[in-house]
């Protein structure tokens, strides 16, 4: 039978790792491990520094729940408002192509989906809107092929092994684009938390010595695209976030802040 001293026990060590929403997390742990010896397992392996969401094996992100392992990030409070801002430019420009770039866990794209099936968001049709989402990585596939099959998108979503948008070949289509690529400077990296640098990939997160080589890349593979038109929604961080803007510096560009009220997210339309 779980017990406050138990639950004081998991916000204690919480708290000690630095889970700024530790009162949550422990309501999450009391409910997942009512037995001993899976507690004490579950507080020693925060207390090396895992991630509660890689210990139980899935994170909530827009009103859902995925399935995550260390193949792919955590998903981010903040990354939220990227689908917020997707949902609403879908809603003025219904696009022909939707492609998540570097899905990672597919959070995002199945998030999108989800909100636009629902009549109080979105009334229309998205039957005749083909979703997209691609990544370089198999193990990210193998995790956002678990979540595209938990919420039954198998029929909405192709998913493809790709760099960036590389063997993407649409023309005369209206695309929308939806990337968060890796960003961190790499400097800037090697001083992140350990919590982070030793148990999420780092190719998820290294975005080379500027912070922005995915995003030039992105940029060189969009160039030339006989597109009817396109909308980019990018992540990116603050202390770069004008130098990833001045990569698409060609196209007509509108930065937005975070839900911290941080600059992170770049729309870029052409």
């Amino acid at each position: 039978m779980f017990n406050l001293a138990q639950l004081f026990k998991i916000q204690k060590t919480l708290k000690k790792a630095n889970y700024s929403d530790y009162q949550r997390i422990a309501k999450e742990i009391s409910a997942y491990a009512k037995d001993g010896k899976k507690l004490t397992k579950i507080l020693a392996q925060i207390e090396k520094g895992k991630p509660w969401e890689y210990i139980h094996g899935q994170a909530n992100f827009y009103t859902l729940t995925f399935k995550i392992n260390r193949g792919v990030l955590i998903p981010r409070i903040e990354t939220e408002k990227l689908v917020s801002l997707a949902i609403a430019e879908y809603k003025k420009n219904k696009f022909d192509i939707v492609i998540d770039v570097g899905t990672g866990s597919a959070c995002i794209i199945i998030s999108l989906i989800n909100s636009l099936q629902l009549p109080s968001i979105f009334k229309g049709d998205i039957s005749n809107t083909k979703f997209l989402a691609t990544d370089s990585s198999q193990k990210a596939l193998n995790v956002a092929t678990s979540n595209i099959k938990k919420y039954k998108l198998k029929k909405l979503i192709t998913l493809t092994k790709n760099n960036l948008i590389k063997n993407i070949t649409v023309k005369d289509k209206s695309v929308l684009i939806l990337a968060n690529l890796p960003y961190i400077p790499t400097e800037q990296y090697r001083k992140l938390d350990a919590s982070v640098k030793n148990f999420e990939p780092r190719s998820a997160l290294d975005g080379g010595k500027d912070g922005n080589k995915y995003y030039k890349e992105l940029f060189k593979q969009m160039s030339g695209r006989k597109w009817k038109n396109f909308t980019l929604i990018l992540e990116t961080e603050s202390r770069i976030i004008k130098d990833t803007q001045e990569i698409f510096k060609k196209y007509k560009t509108t930065i937005v802040k975070d839900i911290k009220n941080k600059k992170r997210f770049v729309i870029v339309r052409g």
